[in-house]
């Protein structure tokens, strides 16, 4: 009688990082940085598997800000996981601009060799020889791999992608239809599985034959997260994927009041197309960055708004 075999781990997946130097204002740990370095060592644990180091990919927002101050771009080349294969999110990128990324402390990661970016290479192939990535940043548009297009026949192919995507119960209110993970079928033809980013709510869903994790935020940092399930992603031999938590034993919050009261804004268009945001209305900059991603705004009035939201020097 022969025994099933059992598929082992071949990479890792996380995505929103948003590291900072700043403890959230939400969050009472006495020692911030040891908090994200506990976080950061659960990944690097779980790629280690069987006398070998698993690849491991990240779908974006490794900073919560592009400018990252030199402290911090030490802390993430002391910290994170060596050769992480990585697509940018919009909080890397200066102004959401990909052309703009040697401003960045992703940039830096990137020509340190701490990451290996995925901004501009077609594919690449994962430490290992298990599966081949395919990268798509911020903005930028997936492109299907069926048909003659997909070369590596024996290999997973994988979509590491930035960009808000939901499920009926993963969104936030006003989330823009076109985003619902239905609507990537066409997009994600050809992939065994797509690595999603951006939405701090994780799940797993499956659009036509392609499985696709939404990895979710990978700490919670705001008090609207508490009952976030932050993890990571595992995917197996066998071509399956699925969600493992972390370990938040080592959270610890500030006491918030049970049923804070609203502050009611009387103002027009803008302020009530970020209404119903719940708090996400309480961070002006996320509530802003929800709006522009429900609404198609002008390329150059959306670099206007986000410049202006920036920190002064």
């Amino acid at each position: 009688m022969s025994s099933m075999r059992v598929p082992n781990p071949i990479a890792i997946c996380v995505s929103d990082l948003h590291l900072t130097l700043l403890r959230p204002a939400c969050r009472a740990d006495k020692d911030w940085m040891e908090t994200q370095t506990a976080y950061l060592l659960q990944v690097k644990q779980a790629a280690s598997y069987g006398g070998r180091y698993l690849p491991i990919l990240c779908a974006g927002d490794i900073f919560d800000r592009w400018n990252a101050p030199p402290e911090l771009i030490n802390f993430a080349l002391q910290h994170l996981p060596d050769g992480m294969l990585c697509v940018p999110g919009q909080h890397d990128l200066p102004n959401h601009r990909l052309d703009l990324m040697h401003r960045s402390g992703y940039g830096v990661l990137k020509e340190a060799g701490k990451i290996a970016d995925l901004s501009k290479v077609r594919w690449a192939l994962a430490p290992g020889g298990k599966l081949v990535v395919f990268g798509f940043g911020w903005e930028k548009n997936i492109e299907p791999v069926g048909g003659k297009k997909r070369e590596h026949l024996n290999l997973l192919h994988v979509a590491l992608v930035h960009r808000y995507v939901w499920t009926a119960d993963k969104k936030f209110p006003g989330a823009p239809a076109q985003a619902n993970v239905s609507h990537l079928k066409e997009s994600l033809k050809g992939y065994d599985i797509a690595i999603c980013g951006d939405n701090h709510q994780s799940f797993l869903a499956q659009s036509g034959q392609c499985q696709v994790l939404n990895v979710g935020g990978f700490i919670r940092r705001k008090t609207d997260e508490m009952d976030y399930e932050s993890s990571m992603g595992v995917i197996y031999s066998d071509g399956s994927i699925k969600r493992r938590r972390l370990d938040t034993s080592m959270d610890y919050f500030q006491e918030v009041p049970k049923d804070p009261k609203e502050i009611p804004f009387d103002m027009k268009t803008f302020i009530e197309g970020l209404g119903g945001l719940g708090e996400h209305g309480l961070n002006f900059k996320e509530a802003v960055e929800n709006y522009l991603k429900a609404n198609e705004v002008n390329a150059k009035t959306r670099e206007i708004i986000l410049t202006a939201m920036e920190p002064k020097p």
